[in-house]
C-alpha cells in the first residue's frame, strides 16, 4: 500500500483531523511495516479503531470536562468502579481535573491500581492519550520502554508526530491484533482493545467507510462478507437457530444483517439490551435458554 493512498483515504473520511495524527502518518511507512499492517484488510482495521478512539483523529487528549449527567452515564454506581454517586457528580462537574483524579486517580483505588496511578494528580496527567488513547502511568511507561521514548515523563510526546503511532502499533502487535484483521474479526479487535464492545456499531461503521477507500478491485464491498467467518460466530449462528431463529441462519460465522436482527430479536424476548451485539451477558443468557430447553 501506498502512504499516499492512505493519508487520501483518512483526509476523505476524517476531513478535521488534528495535523499531528497526519504528520505521523505521513510519516510511519517503515512503522507500518514493521507491525506488518501491510495489507488494506489490516489497515482499514487499525484506522477504524484509532478513528474511533480520536473522534475522526481529532481528539488528543480525553476530555474530562462532563457534566452531571453525563458522568454518573459513564462512571456512576453500576456502570464503572468509580461508582460516583449524584451528589458527587453536581459537585465534581466541570472540573476536568478533579473528575480524572476520582475516577482514574486515588480517588479510586481500585483503578488507579490498575492503571498504575500513584501520585497525586495522575488520573489528570496520564487520562487518555493519543491514537488509541493510551491511559495510565503505568501503561505510558510500559508503552515508552517498548517504544524507546519517555512518555512517562513527557507524556505529551505520544501525540507528537514523531512518536504518536509507536503506543498504538506496540498495543496493536502486543495483542496480535493482525490476525484478527486478517479474519476480520472486528469483534475481538475492540474486545481487546476497549475492554468491550463500547462504540462497536461506530467503530463498524469506520471501517466500512475506509475500507471502500483501501480495498483491492475484486474484494467485496460489504465488510461484513470479507474473510472466511469466526468459529465463535458459526457458533453463535447455530445457537440461535436451535432457539428458532426466523428465517434461520446460514452458519457462515459472518455477522453480517441477518445474525445481527436475530440477536436483537433474542435479546428482545430474554429482556436484555437488544443493541444486536452478542456480548457476555447476551451469550449467558443464550446458554441459559438453551439450558432449559435441553432439560440441564
Amino acid at each position: 500500500m501506498d502512504i499516499k493512498d492512505i493519508i487520501k483515504a483518512v483526509e476523505r473520511v476524517a476531513p478535521s483531523a488534528q495535523d499531528n495524527y497526519l504528520d505521523a502518518i505521513r510519516g510511519g511507512d517503515a512503522l507500518f511495516k514493521t507491525h506488518n499492517i501491510t495489507t488494506p484488510l489490516r489497515m482499514a482495521h487499525f484506522l477504524a479503531q484509532a478513528l474511533h478512539e480520536t473522534g475522526g483523529f481529532r481528539i488528543l487528549r480525553e476530555n474530562m470536562n462532563y457534566s452531571a449527567r453525563r458522568m454518573i452515564e459513564i462512571f456512576g454506581v453500576g456502570q464503572h468502579s468509580a461508582a460516583v454517586t449524584n451528589a458527587e457528580a453536581s459537585r465534581l462537574a466541570g472540573n476536568e481535573q478533579a473528575i480524572a483524579e476520582r475516577v482514574y486517580g486515588l480517588g479510586n483505588p481500585r483503578k488507579a491500581h490498575e492503571l498504575g496511578n500513584t501520585n497525586p494528580g495522575d488520573g489528570f496527567l496520564y487520562r487518555g492519550n493519543g491514537i488509541l488513547q493510551t491511559t495510565g502511568r503505568g501503561n505510558h511507561k510500559l508503552m515508552g520502554t517498548a517504544a524507546g521514548v519517555d512518555f512517562e515523563g513527557h507524556p505529551d510526546l505520544v501525540t507528537d508526530p514523531n512518536h504518536a503511532l509507536k503506543p498504538a502499533l506496540i498495543e496493536w502487535t502486543q495483542n496480535n491484533l493482525n490476525d484478527f484483521a486478517d479474519k476480520n474479526d472486528i469483534r475481538t479487535i475492540t474486545r481487546k482493545i476497549n475492554g468491550g464492545f463500547n462504540g462497536l456499531p461506530e467503530r463498524k461503521a469506520w471501517f466500512g467507510k475506509v475500507w471502500l477507500l483501501l480495498k483491492d478491485a475484486g474484494d467485496p464491498v460489504e465488510d461484513f462478507e470479507i474473510g472466511d467467518g469466526e468459529d465463535d460466530v458459526k457458533q453463535l449462528q447455530k445457537d440461535l437457530n436451535a432457539l428458532g431463529a426466523d428465517p434461520q441462519l446460514t452458519e457462515d460465522g459472518r455477522y453480517g444483517p441477518n445474525t445481527e436482527q436475530a440477536v436483537r430479536e433474542f435479546q428482545a424476548a430474554a429482556g436484555v439490551k437488544a443493541d444486536g451485539i452478542a456480548g457476555p451477558v447476551t451469550e449467558a443468557a443464550i446458554k441459559l435458554r438453551l439450558d432449559t430447553i435441553r432439560g440441564r
